[in-house]
């Protein structure tokens, strides 16, 4: 008899968190599909004009390679899940690198729209002065471009835990209903 109690119980808490979830409307459910699209970059790249991407960093500390791709992309990457322009400038020499991402909508020119940090053990202390978009801090980064096409493969483990506590309507990445996050050590974006 406890176990169907326990089971009635446990039945009767996923059925109020659904009430709950959709009395928010379709944009809580929106936000948490939008927070399930950033949490990695999986697909293959295409350029145009011929790139190199032989680049690698382990959970943000160990960089090693260089990449610069401007073209596009196919599968899941930056939140978008298709057909997608993609940009990326990697390089690192194990203790210090930089990364550029880029995905969508975006101007090389404009900090704004681009993911930028410092990575590596070196690069780390940067982080709370002056990195604007840790989307990609921590992460593993994966990208292979050779000439015309390439692979990529990366975990975002910020946009992991973003994700995790959206279900609580906790926005750490504050990107619901936004393109870009904006996280809340960094006002200025």
């Amino acid at each position: 008899m406890d176990g169907h109690r326990r089971a009635g119980r446990a039945a009767l808490a996923a059925a109020l968190a659904l009430v709950l979830a959709l009395s928010q409307g379709c944009t809580y459910l929106r936000h948490r599909g939008e927070d399930l699209l950033d949490l990695g970059d999986f697909g293959v790249t295409l350029s145009i004009k011929p790139g190199l991407a032989l680049y690698a960093n382990g959970v943000s500390v160990s960089p090693g390679g260089l990449s610069y791709v401007d073209g596009y992309f196919l599968g899941l990457g930056g939140g978008r899940l298709g057909f997608t322009r993609h940009y990326q400038r990697c390089w690192g020499l194990f203790v210090l690198g930089h990364e550029t991402h880029a995905w969508g909508d975006f101007n090389k020119g404009d900090p704004t729209t681009l993911n930028r940090q410092y990575v590596g053990v070196l690069g780390l202390p940067t982080f709370a002065i002056l990195q604007s978009r840790p989307a990609y801090m921590p992460s593993c980064i994966h990208y292979l471009h050779v000439g015309f096409f390439g692979v990529v493969a990366n975990a975002r483990y910020m946009e992991m835990l973003d994700f995790m506590l959206g279900w609580a309507y906790i926005d750490l990445a504050r990107d619901d209903g936004r393109t870009m996050s904006r996280w809340p050590w960094r006002g200025d974006y």
